[in-house]
C-alpha cells in the first residue's frame, strides 16, 4: 500500500458501497483493481470466491490473475477473474437447463456462425439479403446485427413485433418507404430463425451467453439469488465500453447490497457501441447516486509533453466527455519515477526533430515512401544512439492492418527484426502453407502446386536444379509431379534429390492409405515426424533461430484448430471433412486468428491501434495522420439497429469523428518518452492529401514544401544487419506450474522445453488414450452418482453436499458400460487388434470396479477434478485432484487413479504428485474446512489395487524444496538436455531430439 499514490490508495480501501474510479491512461487502474482484491482478501472482508472481477479481454484477465497471484499470500480455488463472456459459459453449463438449454453447447465463433447461416441459407426468408449473383454476401452483416440485438437485450419477438407495428401504421406509403419496411421485416424474420437454427444445433453464439444468461436470473430467482450470495465484492474493469447486456448482468448481480467498484476512462473507449461511453457512466451516476467519485490523474508513464498534446487533442470531444459532464479534472501530471529523465521540451512543428530532447515530434514528407524510409531511420538513428535502446522499445502504430505492409517491407529489407502483432493471419504462415498443402496431397496426390509446395520447404534443402528439371519434365509430358517423383530415376536428380522424391512418394502413399482410419491431426503429426519437419523444427530452435521458434508456435496453434474441430465434430475428423471446412473458412474470409506469445523475440513492434490499447512502449511512431486514413471516412454500420429498439443513450455530436480522436488519444498516450507523428502529401492517388485535422487541431502546420526527388538519408548507409540467431531468446515462461511441468523437468530440462515452453506438437499413444477414456468414464459415472445422491449446493460451483439416505443410488452397471462407449478415445492404437483388446480390458476393468464396490458400501465423493491454486514459496502450483472422499470417521482420502502396472511398494518419486494435493488440501480453507486428509491413495485401476499412505512433515518439506529449485531453474531458462536410457525410451520428442540417448 505504501507504493500507491493518495488517490489510488483511496481507490482500494474504499469498501462503503458503489464506486467509481475515473482512471487516465497510465494512471495505474490495473494496479488499483488488483491491489483492492488482495485488500478485500487480507483485510478478510471477502473470502477468495466471494470476489468476482470482470473485465472484456482474455489478456486483460490473465493480466489481473497474475498480478493477483502475486499479491495474495494464500492459495484459493475459485476466485472469479474473467471476461463477461467466459463468466456466462460457466453460469449456462451449470444452469442453462432450467432455462432449456443444453448443458453440453457448441459456442460458435463469428465465423463458425457464418458456416451454419450458409450451410442453412436455404432456411432464410431472404430478398434484399441474398443477392442472385452473390446469395452468400451480407451473412457476415446479419450475423453481426444479430450480435448487436443480443447486446440490447433485444428478442426476437420483440424485433418481430416492431416490423409488424411499421407494416399496420403505414397505410400509404411511397416506394422507398415500403422498400425500407420490406427490409426491417426481412432482416426481424432472419433474427428469430437465425436464434431458432442455433437452438436446433444446440448451439450458442457469444452474443448469446450474456442474453441467456440475464434470461436464466429474471427467470429463475433461486440462481440469481444464490450468484447475489456469493459474490460479496464485483469490480468491473474498463467500464466505459460495457453494453446494456453487460451492464444489466452486473446490476443483477450486484442486488442490494451495492459493492459494486467500476472503473473506466470515457477517452479511452474505442468500443463502445455508437460512442456510448460517457452514457455508461453516467447511468452508473444515476444508479447508484450516492456512489463514491474517485480520478486517478498521475500518470507513470509518460512524458509530461506528450500528456498535455493529448489532453490539448481530446479538448475537442468536448461536451461528449465525463470532464464536462461530472465537472471533474481529467488532465494528467506525469509522476517521476525512476525510468523517466527531468521533464523538458515542447511540442515542435515539422520537420524539426534534430534535437534529442524533444518528446513530441511531427514529420512530414512528400510521399508514402518517404514517410516510411523516415521512419525507419528514425528508430535506427534513436536505436544507434541511446545505448539502452532495444528494437522492443519502437512502436509503430497504425490505423488499418493493409496500412502496414511499407512499413514491414521495408523493415524486411533492412533486416530489421519486426513482429506485426495484426488480429489474423494464421492461415497465411508458411508452416501452415506446407500442412495444409501436405493434406491437399493426401486427398488428391495430383495436386502438382501442392508437391511443389512441399518440394520447396526448408527441411528439405531440394535443390534449385532438381525442381528446375522436374517443372520442365512436368510441362514436357503433361505429368503431374506426383508421377514423376514416382519416376525420379530417369529425371537425372541429384543423389539428394532422389532420396526426397522417395521418401516424398512413400509419404504420400502411407498417408493416402491410414487417411481411411486416421483423424486428420493424428496424419499430420506422422508427416510431420516422419518427413524429418520436427526434426528440423527442434534443431534450428536449439540453434536460437528466432523464426523458427515463431512458426512452432503457429504450429501449435493450428494442431490445436484441428483437434478442437475433430473434438467437437467426432464424425467429420478425417481428410476430406477438414478441408471441405477449410475451405469455407477462407471463403467467409477468415484469415486465422493469430495468437502469439506475450514475451516476443526483441523486434521492432506494427500494431493497429486498437491492438496497442494497455501497451506502452518508449518510442511511438503514429503514422499515415492525414485525412481518409486517419481519421478514416465514415463507413455504414451494415444493417443499423432501429432507433426505437435502441436502449443506449447516444452522444450529442459526430460520433464516428469522437471515436477517431479517442483513438488517436490512446495512440498518443502509448508514448513513454517520445511520440512522433508522421504523414505525407502523396500516397498514389491523384490528389494530394490534407494533413489529418487532429494535426491542426495541434496546431501542426507543413511550412516547407518538400520535393519529391529528395529523400532522406539512404538507409544502407547505416549498418542494419541483424543477427536472425538468438541462443538465449526470450521464451515467454509459465507463471503458474503444475506438477506435470515439475516431473516433466526433472526427468529432462529440454524435454520440458519442447513440451511446456515452446509446446512443440507431440505423438499420442494407445496406453495414453486408454487412460484418459478410463478417467473420463468414472468422472461422469461419479458425477452422475452425485446427482442421484444430491441434496443442495453451497456456492455456484462449489462441493456437493449429498443427502443422508438408507441406501446410496448409483448408475447401474450397464449405464456405466454406455459412459465407458461414449468417452472411449481411439486414437494413437497402432492396429485395430491393439484398440479392440484394450477396448475389451477397459470394459473388463470397470465390471471389476463395479462388482467390487457393489459388495462394499459406494461411497459417493465430495469433489470431482478439485481445482487448486497454491503457493510453494514465492510461486504459483496448480492442479486438479481426480477425487476426494469423505470417509465415515469425517476425515478425507485422496484418490488418483493409474491405469499403469501396479507397484508393491511406492518410491518417494512415485509419493509427489498425492503430497503436493496433501500439500494444497491442508493449506487452503475450502478443502480444510471439509476435514482433514488421512489417506493419499494410488487406484490401481488395472489390478484393481489400492496403495495408501500419508506424507510426513518431512516428505512435504522436501517436495517444497525440490518444487522451488526446479522453478527457479526454469525462470534461469536451464534447459540443457539430460538423456538416459529411460527417459529418452519414454519421452514424446525421442525421434526428433539430437541429444537422445
Amino acid at each position: 500500500m505504501n507504493t500507491l499514490n493518495s488517490a489510488q490508495k483511496q481507490a482500494v480501501e474504499y469498501v462503503s458501497g458503489p464506486l467509481l474510479i475515473v482512471a487516465g491512461a497510465g494512471t495505474g487502474k490495473t494496479t488499483v483493481i488488483t491491489r483492492k482484491i488482495a485488500y478485500l482478501i487480507e483485510q478478510k472482508l471477502a473470502k477468495p470466491e466471494e470476489i468476482l472481477a470482470l473485465t472484456f479481454t482474455d489478456k486483460a484477465a490473465g493480466e489481473m490473475q497474475e498480478r493477483v497471484d502475486k499479491l495474495v499470500n494464500l492459495g484459493y480455488t475459485d476466485l472469479q477473474i474473467s471476461t463477461f463472456h467466459a463468466f456466462c459459459q460457466r453460469l449456462l453449463e451449470n444452469y442453462g437447463l432450467q432455462i432449456g438449454l443444453p448443458n453440453e453447447f457448441n459456442l460458435l465463433t463469428q465465423t463458425d456462425a457464418w458456416l451454419l447461416v450458409r450451410q442453412n441459407l436455404h432456411k432464410f426468408n431472404l430478398d434484399y439479403y441474398r443477392p442472385l449473383g452473390n446469395p452468400t454476401k451480407h451473412i457476415h452483416e446479419l450475423i453481426k446485427h444479430f450480435s448487436k440485438c443480443k447486446d440490447e437485450l433485444i428478442t426476437p419477438d420483440e424485433y418481430l413485433k416492431h416490423a409488424e407495428n411499421l407494416k399496420l401504421n403505414t397505410d400509404k406509403t411511397e416506394g422507398s418507404q415500403e422498400t425500407e419496411i420490406k427490409r426491417i421485416n426481412e432482416v426481424a424474420d432472419a433474427y428469430h430463425i437465425y436464434n431458432q437454427l442455433l437452438l436446433d444445433n444446440n448451439s450458442l453464439d457469444f452474443g448469446d451467453l450474456i442474453f441467456y444468461t440475464i434470461k436464466l436470473l429474471k427467470e429463475r430467482p433461486n440462481v440469481l439469488k444464490l450468484l447475489q450470495a456469493q459474490y460479496k465484492y464485483i469490480l468491473v474493469d474498463e467500464f466505459q465500453d460495457v453494453n446494456w447486456a453487460q451492464y444489466q448482468l452486473t446490476q443483477m448481480i450486484v442486488g442490494d447490497h451495492g459493492q459494486l467498484t467500476v472503473v473506466g476512462d470515457d477517452d479511452q473507449s474505442i468500443y463502445a457501441f455508437r460512442g456510448a461511453s460517457v452514457s455508461n457512466i453516467l447511468r452508473f451516476k444515476n444508479d447508484y447516486p450516492k456512489a463514491k467519485e474517485i480520478v486517478l490523474t498521475e500518470n507513470y508513464r509518460s512524458e509530461q509533453a506528450i500528456l498535455d498534446l493529448a489532453y490539448k487533442l481530446i479538448q475537442n470531444n468536448n461536451p461528449d466527455r465525463l470532464e464536462v459532464k461530472l465537472k471533474i479534472d481529467k488532465k494528467l501530471t506525469a509522476c517521476c519515477h525512476p525510468d523517466r529523465p527531468a521533464q523538458g521540451g515542447e511540442a515542435e512543428g515539422s520537420l524539426d526533430y534534430a534535437q534529442d530532447d524533444k518528446q513530441v515530434i511531427h514529420i512530414h514528407q512528400a510521399t508514402l515512401d518517404q514517410e516510411v524510409n523516415g521512419v525507419i531511420e528514425e528508430i535506427q538513428k534513436i536505436k544507434i544512439s541511446d545505448p539502452e535502446a532495444t528494437w522492443d522499445n519502437f512502436a509503430i502504430l497504425v490505423r488499418a492492418n493493409n496500412h502496414a505492409t511499407p512499413f514491414i517491407n521495408r523493415l524486411q529489407a533492412y533486416k530489421i527484426p519486426y513482429e506485426f502483432l495484426a488480429s489474423d493471419g494464421l492461415y497465411r504462415q508458411p508452416i501452415v502453407l506446407d500442412c495444409v498443402n501436405f493434406l491437399k496431397l493426401v486427398d488428391n496426390y495430383h495436386e502438382s502446386t501442392a508437391i511443389f509446395r512441399l518440394l520447396n520447404a526448408p527441411f528439405w534443402s531440394f535443390e534449385a536444379s532438381d525442381l528446375q528439371k522436374l517443372t520442365l519434365h512436368a510441362k514436357k509430358k503433361t505429368t503431374s509431379f506426383y508421377d514423376l517423383l514416382k519416376q525420379a530415376q530417369i529425371l537425372d536428380l541429384s543423389k539428394n534429390g532422389l532420396e526426397i522424391a522417395t521418401k516424398l512418394v512413400s509419404l504420400i502413399q502411407t498417408s493416402s492409405q491410414s487417411a481411411k482410419t486416421e483423424k486428420t491431426s493424428v496424419l499430420l503429426y506422422k508427416f510431420l515426424q516422419d518427413s524429418g519437419y520436427l526434426t528440423y523444427l527442434a534443431h534450428e530452435e536449439n540453434q536460437g533461430n528466432t523464426q523458427i521458434i515463431r512458426q512452432i508456435y503457429q504450429l501449435k496453434q493450428f494442431f490445436d484448430n484441428i483437434q478442437a474441430r475433430e473434438n467437437a465434430n467426432p464424425e467429420h475428423a478425417n481428410v476430406q471433412a477438414f478441408l471441405d471446412y477449410y475451405q469455407m473458412i477462407l471463403e467467409s474470409g477468415d484469415k486465422g486468428e493469430l495468437y502469439r506469445p506475450t514475451d516476443t523475440p526483441d523486434s521492432v513492434n506494427i500494431l493497429t491501434i486498437h491492438g496497442a490499447k494497455g501497451l506502452e512502449f518508449k518510442y511511438v511512431f503514429v503514422v499515415n495522420l492525414v485525412e481518409d486514413r486517419f481519421p478514416t471516412r465514415k463507413r455504414s454500420d451494415g444493417i443499423e439497429i432501429p432507433l426505437e429498439l435502441i436502449k443506449e443513450q447516444l452522444p450529442e455530436g459526430d460520433e464516428h469523428i469522437e471515436e477517431e480522436r479517442r483513438l488517436f488519444y490512446v495512440a498518443i498516450t502509448r508514448a513513454k518518452k517520445r511520440i512522433y507523428l508522421t504523414s505525407a502529401g502523396d500516397y498514389g492517388g491523384s490528389r494530394e492529401k490534407k494533413i489529418s485535422r487532429f494535426l491542426a487541431e495541434l496546431d501542426f502546420v507543413v511550412t516547407e514544401k518538400i520535393p519529391k526527388e529528395k529523400l532522406t538519408k539512404n538507409l544502407a548507409e547505416i549498418n542494419t544487419t541483424t543477427e536472425t540467431t538468438d541462443p538465449q531468446a526470450n521464451y515467454p515462461l509459465p507463471d503458474v506450474f503444475s506438477f506435470s511441468q515439475i516431473k516433466a523437468y526433472d526427468n529432462c530440462p529440454y524435454q520440458y522445453k519442447l513440451a511446456n515452453i515452446l509446446k512443440l506438437p507431440t505423438k499420442g499413444s494407445g496406453i495414453f488414450s486408454f487412460g484418459q477414456s478410463l478417467h473420463s468414464t468414472l468422472q461422469k459415472f461419479y458425477q452422475q452418482a452425485q446427482e442421484l445422491n444430491q441434496s443442495e449446493q453451497s456456492s455456484l460451483f462449489g462441493p456437493v453436499k449429498t443427502n443422508k439416505k438408507e441406501k446410496t443410488i448409483v448408475p447401474t452397471l450397464e449405464e456405466l458400460l454406455k459412459i465407458y462407449r461414449a468417452e472411449w478415445i481411439c486414437d494413437w492404437y497402432k492396429d485395430k487388434w491393439q484398440k479392440d483388446t484394450y477396448f475389451k480390458k477397459g470394459k473388463e476393468i470397470l465390471e471389476t470396479f463395479y462388482q467390487d464396490n457393489e459388495t462394499s458400501v459406494w461411497t459417493i465423493p465430495i469433489t470431482l477434478e478439485g481445482w487448486f491454486k497454491i503457493k510453494v514459496g514465492d510461486n504459483l502450483l496448480h492442479g486438479r485432484i481426480d477425487r476426494i472422499d469423505k470417509l465415515q470417521d469425517g476425515s478425507l482420502e485422496i484418490i488418483d487413479y493409474k491405469t499403469g502396472q501396479s507397484k508393491e511398494k511406492l518410491t518417494a518419486e512415485d509419493k509427489e504428485q498425492l503430497l503436493i494435493y496433501q500439500m494444497a488440501t491442508s493449506q487452503l480453507p475450502e478443502y480444510k474446512n471439509l476435514g482433514s486428509v488421512q489417506k493419499l491413495t494410488f487406484y490401481y485401476l488395472n489390478d484393481n489395487i489400492k496403495l495408501t499412505f500419508l506424507g510426513t512433515d518431512k516428505e512435504i518439506a522436501k517436495i517444497q524444496e525440490k518444487i522451488i529449485n526446479i522453478i527457479n531453474k526454469i525462470y534461469a531458462r536451464e534447459f540443457t538436455a539430460t538423456p538416459s536410457e529411460h527417459v529418452c525410451k519414454h519421452c514424446d520428442f525421442n525421434d526428433i531430439c539430437e541429444f537422445r540417448n
